[in-house]
Parts: C-alpha cells; structure tokens; sequence
C-alpha cells in the first residue's frame, strides 16, 4: 500500500541496593499506575525539568536519562509545525491523511493478532549524547538499559523481571567512522544534564534476574479479566481512559506552575501525557488485540495528537507514528552546561507502530529544529527513546533474547 510506504553508567558509582529497590518500586509502580508517579509540569522553575514520554525510568536499573533535562524552558510553537525532513531516524514528510491511513491501516493489523498463556515485553531505552572531537563529531546512545518481562496470564501465574545496562552503541555507520578517526576511545566522556559522566563502550554484561510479582503487583488497578472485558470501541475506550479525570497528577502538575503564555499549552502537555500512558499500556499490559487497535484509533483522535505517517525507529525499523506538538526547548547555563552545548532546539514526541503488526516500536523525542547541543545535526535525529525490540504472546515460557538490541 503506497499509504504504509507515505543509570548504573551514569553514576560515578554503582547503584546503592536501596537505589535499585527503589528503581524496582518506581518500575512497577509505573506499570501499574501509569503517569501518577513521575508527572511534571515542563519548565518549571527552581530546577532541572523534562517532559519525557515512555516507559518507565528504570532507576533501580541505573537508567535515569536525563539527557538534555538541564535548565530547559519549554515554549510552544503550536502543532501546525510542517513536517520535518528525514534525517538519522525519526519521522519523514508525510501528508496527515496518509499518515492516519497508515495508522489506521496498522490498528486494523493490530487487531488481527493471536494471543497465548504467557505475554512478553523487551524493551529497551537510551539518551543521545554529540561527542566532540578534533576529527568530526560524533553521536552515541548511551545510559542504555533494558528489561524484559515475562508474564504467565492463568491464575496465579507469575511476573519475572530480568534487567541489563550495556554500554553505548554508534548511532550510525558514518558515527563509527568519526569515532575510530578519532582513535576508537574505549570510554567516552560527555556532558548530561548538570555533570559529566563516562561511558564504557566495551560493556556487554549479561541478564540479571531483577525480581518477581504477583498479577496485582504488576497490574495494579487492573486484572487480567478486566483488561480481556476493556471496551474494543474507541469512543468507549477513550471515555474510560483517556478522560482528562483519568490523570489527576498531571492536572495537578500543570495547575502548580506551567503557564500557558510561557510553557507549552496544556492541549499539548495533555496530548503528550496520554501518549505516555497509550506507551504504557500497549507496551507493558496484556490487552487483547481488538483492544489495542481501538486504543491506536482513539489516541489518534484526542486533541493534540496528529497523525505525521512513514518514521524510522532508534532500531532502524519502518513504522508509522503519532505524535505530540512540536517544541522550543532552550538550554542555559543555569546548571554548569557548557557553552557549545547551550542553545535552542526544537523536538516533539512521538510513538511508533508496526505498520504490519500495529505493534508498539518504540517511543522517541525527535529533534524538528537544530540547536544547542544539537546543532550539528540533522531534523529527524533521535533526542532520547524507549524502544520495543519485541512484545506479544506466547504458549510456552518466554526468555529473554542474549542479542544487545
């Protein structure tokens, strides 16, 4: 169809236990709780503020990517932004039409698929940092981390978590060559948010059990009956959960201080608020395929959400997307960043769909307009990801896969 072409690294030190009971709380208390457990108004004064979309930070894990969160004010510049050209992943120029028959065409997919005794989600996320250097710069995505959960649906069944932090990887081939012209440094220094941090680029460790729930533990407010009984109509389905009552925290959050003259507008904190919790949802729950695609359709239709068609993924994979706004994001010195990473960019948030499957590929903040420490390179470039190297249903045990992603 021509439509469907249209933070252990980031620490000085190892995580204390207490820092990866705490990462583990915060993990499931996302899972299961979706946005009430991290809402923060962007902007905000008195500190360090990000708006990030996704999966949950994985603190305990070491993963706190904090990226380009250092004194940032955030400022709309409204969601008629023309699309931006491609670049090293990241969303290509696609007439909206086409885009939401893309989507549309990938929700109708979702639907379609089969379902088992046990559900499976890997997913991976990562922060983009530009290292300088004499003979070119280069990018990275390093304070990796990734999690796999495997799920038994029968009564009583149990919830495994396995997690790792593998060391940063080359953003493309044109990255790896800078970098080995630079001399193919084993470690990396860079700046993130309001320090430096060093990352290993031989670090491969290997799966670690990271603990194990029971189904109430890992759904919350949720059972699995009652995700099998969620409305397949979209209109329902966004009644009951994309009603602005269902984020309390995020009212509250934008209430304490994001005004809207100054800030992004609470339509756009909104949409980017329930793109999050549709992440969460698709991404870690075991909701039926005909739920899903209903889920897809009626995110589609909220306010603030527009279709932006044919997107790469931070795993190189072809998927079609929505998105959030697009954004004036400034970075100060406020912090301690240096002068060459302070500036103004533009970037918005999408989630991206398998076209075939209407899988969820990955969440990603995509750069529209170059700047700061960003100003080398190209609209489309990655900012920060949660990505989906695989999810589904499965009739026998599920383990995690040994291949970094």
């Amino acid at each position: 169809m021509d439509e469907m072409r249209a933070i252990a690294e980031m620490l000085d030190e190892p995580p204390t236990r207490t820092a990866e009971d705490e990462g583990r709380r915060r993990l499931r208390a996302e899972i299961a709780h979706p946005g009430r457990a991290t809402g923060r108004a962007p902007g905000r004064a008195g500190g360090p503020a990000r708006v990030r979309f996704g999966w949950p930070v994985k603190a305990g894990l070491g993963v706190v990517a904090a990226g380009a969160a250092a004194a940032v004010a955030i400022a709309a510049t409204g969601s008629g932004t023309p699309e931006s050209p491609g670049g090293p992943g990241g969303t290509r120029a696609a007439p909206v039409d086409l885009g939401k028959q893309a989507v549309l065409a990938a929700a109708e997919n979702a639907a379609q698929q089969e379902t088992g005794k046990y559900f499976y989600i890997h997913y991976t996320d990562g922060q983009s940092y530009v290292v300088p250097a004499g003979t070119g710069s280069y990018a990275i995505a390093g304070a990796r981390s990734e999690t796999f959960i495997a799920a038994g649906l029968e009564s009583g069944g149990k919830v495994t978590f396995y997690g790792r932090e593998p060391g940063p990887r080359l953003w493309t081939p044109q990255d790896e060559a800078l970098w080995k012209k630079a001399g193919s440094p084993p470690k990396l220094k860079v700046w993130s948010s309001d320090k430096w941090l060093t990352f290993d680029m031989a670090k491969k460790p290997p799966w670690t059990p990271s603990g194990t729930d029971t189904h109430s533990e890992w759904l919350g407010d949720y059972t699995i009956e009652g995700l099998q009984n969620l409305p397949a109509d979209p209109q329902r389905l966004a009644k009951r959960l994309l009603d602005e009552k269902n984020f309390p925290e995020a009212g509250r959050v934008w209430e304490a201080g994001a005004p809207v003259t100054e800030q992004i507008t609470r339509e756009q904190f909104m949409a980017g608020t329930k793109i999050r919790a549709v992440g969460w949802r698709l991404g870690g729950l075991p909701i039926p395929p005909k739920v899903r695609a209903a889920l897809m359709k009626a995110l589609m239709a909220e306010p603030g959400v527009r279709a932006v068609g044919a997107t790469t993924d931070p795993l190189g994979r072809e998927g079609v997307a929505l998105a959030s706004g697009d954004r004036t994001v400034e970075v100060t010195g406020e912090f301690g960043t240096p002068p060459e990473n302070q500036g103004t960019y533009g970037s918005r948030e999408e989630i991206v769909f398998d076209k075939a499957t209407g899988d969820v590929l990955a969440m990603q903040n995509v750069l529209t307009k170059p700047g700061g420490p960003y100003k080398d390179r190209e609209p489309g470039f990655i900012i920060d990801y949660q990505a989906v190297p695989d999810m589904g249903w499965s009739d026998t045990v599920p383990a995690p896969p040994e291949k970094l992603s």
